[in-house]
């Protein structure tokens, strides 16, 4: 029986920066607070689910460099108990990094991202027999020059690679970076019918089906009835079994049997949110293990926002995350927005 999830895609060292303002050209600003964490769509999750069940089996497969920075994402993997033994070592590349700039004012985020060993991922050489894992996550399709190029038959390496997943009866997920809107229609149609979750916010779900959406803060009105049309547009797109939009308001998940659930995000109070950096992934996060442990939707969108409550109460973008138990606990005694 499979068990266990398997996250593959990029892998960053993030440097998460406080400050007070951005800078303007040929200005100083200084750096209140800084911290160093693995990061990157294909890697948040693992350690996310780790932190939330430690006795959950996780790999991870992902491109580091020949440095100090790819040392230091084997380390962590083995600290957190990851399975990191298929990752990709690329000679003559960095590690790929991230700087990670927060407003200390409103958590507001800016990236300043070098791509790296990323550009060589090889998806073609990952052979999913080796795996006994239930779920295949992949993260993030665009970041990836190898992997992003499509081939004669106009199919990319994500592609092919959720294709063979299927048909080993593995169940999948994608989670997005935000780019253009085309270059995300163009890499991530493809793959919706070989999917069988979508969890992504706002402004990315919007991009995938030409409407744009965003929602800027916690509080912010939210028309929910148009992010439930974005969400059917992209289960009639092919996703298999839900698509989950998340927002800082809350989330709400469509299947493809027509059930529609809204969970509101949790109250967290302003003074104790330190940044919103990996807050997506933290979500995802919670949503899967929830789904990978037959949870109902409701339970799982809940577990996915106490997630990201946790996330954004530190600044590294895993750190701070607690086992589910905990982390639902603490959520109820913040509450839950309508």
């Amino acid at each position: 029986m499979r068990k266990g999830v398997l996250c593959v895609g990029t892998i960053t060292v993030d440097y998460a920066k406080t400050i007070d303002h951005l800078p303007a050209l040929e200005s100083l600003v200084m750096i209140d607070e800084i911290s160093r964490s693995t990061g990157g769509a294909g890697f948040n999750l693992a350690f996310d689910l780790k932190l939330l069940d430690p006795s959950l089996p996780v790999e991870a497969i992902g491109p580091i460099g020949e440095d100090s920075d790819g040392q230091y994402v084997i380390t962590e993997t083995n600290r957190y108990g990851i399975d990191f033994s298929h990752r990709q070592e690329i000679v003559g590349f960095l590690t790929a990094t991230t700087d990670a700039l927060t407003l200390s004012s409103n958590g507001k985020r800016t990236f300043l991202f070098h791509n790296g060993a990323c550009n060589e991922l090889d998806l073609s050489i990952i052979d999913l027999n080796e795996s006994t894992a239930k779920i295949l996550h992949i993260g993030s399709p665009g970041l990836h020059a190898r992997a992003d190029a499509f081939d004669e038959n106009g199919d990319s390496q994500w592609v092919k690679l959720l294709r063979r997943a299927k048909a080993l009866g593995i169940e999948t997920n994608a989670e997005m970076v935000q780019l253009d809107a085309k270059t995300l229609q163009k890499l991530y149609l493809p793959c919706l019918p070989y999917l069988d979750m979508l969890i992504i916010n706002e402004s990315e779900a919007g991009a995938l089906v030409g409407i744009e959406t965003k929602i800027e803060s916690a509080d912010s009105d939210v028309d929910w009835d148009a992010l439930e049309g974005i969400g059917r547009k992209l289960i009639k797109a092919g996703v298999l079994q839900v698509v989950v939009i998340h927002s800082p308001a809350g989330a709400l998940a469509v299947t493809s049997d027509g059930k529609i659930v809204r969970q509101g995000s949790v109250k967290v109070p302003m003074s104790a949110i330190k940044g919103t950096t990996g807050a997506g992934d933290a979500f995802a996060s919670g949503f899967i293990y929830g789904f990978h442990q037959g949870w109902p939707l409701e339970e799982s969108l809940k577990l996915g926002v106490a997630t990201a409550a946790q996330n954004i109460q530190s600044v590294s973008t895993s750190e701070g995350i607690k086992p589910f138990l905990e982390t639902l606990a603490q959520a109820e005694l913040y509450g839950y927005r309508e």
